[in-house]
């Protein structure tokens, strides 16, 4: 076959795959009709379940006068409703849904660069009570933008990084290290963070080099490069970002962390403003991770630098068809005449095009945050847009039409925090992988779906679905069907694993065990602690050797885990108790 021919065919399949594509704005139909008036920077929102229905409802901002907008997701419409009481009506930045105690509901943190933070925890009846000041957070207003959650010592409580915008202040950025007892602790001296204040919009947890602790990358608004913090495994962080080449100096609004070309390793894109003298570098950046070593700025050769007013982005596979693609969200801004958004199709795992004709119609307001969710569970990642100047917002729901199958991931941690962040998921078919990180809080300061969404192109088998935990324990799952949602409780699958591939090498022995377990790794055994199904703690002890044997025999028969620190490395594994 000639080249030419090859050519055309590829051509026409292309333009094929583009005319698929197609996004409607549902918003008004769907009664989802919450207004942001315009103030400066805009806002966040949020595309989370936050009544545990199944459904991805939306949460929006308050601000003059206007209350915090909850709108509960009923499938086909959404129906606004009160939560929160008495109402927030003060200006506030964003919302962050997470189940931060661990007990299985969403609690809320709310906030604001003009009247505090809020954190409000979640009792029976779906009834909110405001715990900031009882659980150590303070309610100053230290003008922030965002919050962000991750598990930095991977002992199954969620920590929360506050991401401030300020500059002639005292005010820097803040991390709060979860007790486990409803309460938090400002570790942001221990930790070795910055101690100098930055225009910061928001920070993401993620592991950039898979060693299984969370790290952080904060992204600085000019006056300061963007930095990446190494997690030591040992509450400290080390600012890694000049070698691995993260430390750009951009207007950065948005962190957006995924697998682009499904090699294993997470990269990042960053949304930007045009370049002027406080922003040198030109246009949105994506920075592919090499090998958990460093990161190269790749905006160019796969054709996704936005040359604009960008604030949101998001990552999805909006055909199916087992790659990531890529949303951006601009300020439409005449007579200059840049973009209102960004539409990213990928076409080779390493480069990027974008089609025509895909919808997305009148998208052409002043748009910041955006967040990925299914609006009505058929599989196809819809977009939400918040807008400013009193337009509503955008529900763009994927009317993508094709024969792609999908797969949609639910996790629910036991011995890891509930929501399941910091989480690694696999998909492999026929050898081709795919892979997603669990986040809350990422984008220009909104929060996508708890859900995470494999497209599978035309195969209606996955080989195998692996679920990497903090804890260390690892799911897997075979021959599991298309199109459908999964929900995966940890440590549900029923092989056992005696060892875990990680620099501990662990192993235990016997399993299932009668009255003792010898435990042996390749680095000393500081402790060893025994968890039972819901993570909680029921026995601990301290060791100094690398093989050590701890008496089971008073606990009942039934499915356990078995928590073993080094001085470097924590590892779970699941054992049972005969």
């Amino acid at each position: 076959m000639s080249t030419k021919i090859i050519f055309l065919l590829v051509f026409l399949f292309s333009n094929l795959a583009f005319s698929q594509l197609l996004f409607e704005d549902e918003a008004t139909s769907r009664l989802v009709t919450a207004q942001t008036l315009y103030d400066g920077n805009g806002n966040g929102l949020s595309f989370a379940d936050y009544n545990g229905d199944g459904l991805d409802d939306l949460t929006f901002p308050s601000g003059n006068g206007a209350e915090l907008r909850f709108y509960e997701n009923l499938g086909d419409i959404f129906r606004e409703q009160r939560v929160i009481s008495p109402a927030i009506t003060y200006k506030t930045r964003s919302v962050s849904w997470v189940d931060y105690d661990n007990d299985g509901d969403k609690d809320l943190f709310v906030v604001s660069d003009e009247q505090g933070n809020r954190l409000y925890r979640q009792d029976a009846n779906f009834l909110f009570t405001d715990v900031t000041i009882s659980s150590g957070l303070f309610t100053d207003d230290v003008e922030s933008f965002s919050v962000s959650w991750g598990d930095i010592d991977n002992d199954s409580c969620l920590d929360l990084f506050i991401s401030n915008r300020t500059l002639a202040t005292g005010i820097t950025n803040y991390i709060f290290r979860n007790n486990c007892d409803g309460t938090f602790s400002n570790i942001t001296n221990l930790a070795g963070l910055s101690q100098l204040p930055r225009l910061t919009f928001g920070a993401s947890f993620f592991d950039y080099n898979n060693d299984g602790f969370q790290d952080i990358y904060v992204i600085n608004d000019k006056n300061g490069s963007n930095i990446l913090y190494k997690n030591n495994g040992d509450l400290t962080f080390e600012d890694v970002s000049v070698i691995t080449s993260t430390g750009i100096v951009v207007d950065a609004m948005s962190v957006t962390i995924d697998d682009y070309n499904n090699d294993g390793y997470f990269d990042i894109y960053i949304t930007n403003t045009p370049n002027d003298l406080a922003t040198p570098t030109l246009g949105s950046v994506l920075l592919k991770n090499v090998n958990g070593q460093y990161f190269d700025d790749v905006s160019e050769e796969t054709s996704t630098l936005l040359d604009g007013w960008c604030w949101g982005s998001n990552f999805l596979d909006a055909d199916n068809d087992m790659d990531l693609d890529l949303y951006v969200s601009c300020i439409f801004t005449s007579p200059d005449e840049r973009q209102s958004y960004g539409f990213y199709q990928n076409d080779t795992l390493e480069t990027f095009s974008s089609p025509e004709n895909i919808g997305f119609v009148n998208n052409d307001n002043e748009s910041h945050g955006s967040a990925i969710g299914d609006a009505n569970n058929d599989g196809k990642v819809d977009i939400a847009v918040i807008n400013n100047e009193n337009i509503a917002p955008n529900l763009w729901i994927n009317k993508t039409e094709n024969s792609n199958n999908f797969l949609t991931i639910s996790l629910e941690g036991t011995a890891s925090n509930k929501d399941g962040v910091g989480s690694i998921i696999e998909i492999s078919i026929n050898g081709n992988k795919q892979y997603r990180y669990v986040c809350n809080g990422e984008g220009y300061i909104s929060q996508n779906s708890f859900k995470e969404f494999f497209g599978l192109g035309t195969n209606m088998t996955v080989d195998y679905v692996k679920v990497t935990w903090l804890s260390g324990i690892v799911d897997t799952f075979f021959n599991v069907s298309a199109n459908q949602t999964l929900n995966i409780v940890e440590g549900s699958s029923s092989t056992l694993s005696t060892e875990t591939f990680d620099k501990l090498n662990l192993k235990i022995h016997p399993n299932p065990a009668n009255d003792w377990l010898l435990v042996t790794a390749n680095e000393k055994i500081k402790s060893i602690e025994i968890l039972n199904i819901l993570g909680q703690s029921i026995d601990k002890k301290y060791f100094n050797s690398n093989s050590v044997t701890t008496d089971v025999s008073f606990i009942a028969a039934g499915t356990y885990f078995i928590t073993v620190s080094s001085e470097q490395n924590i590892k779970t594994l699941k054992f049972i108790k005969e």
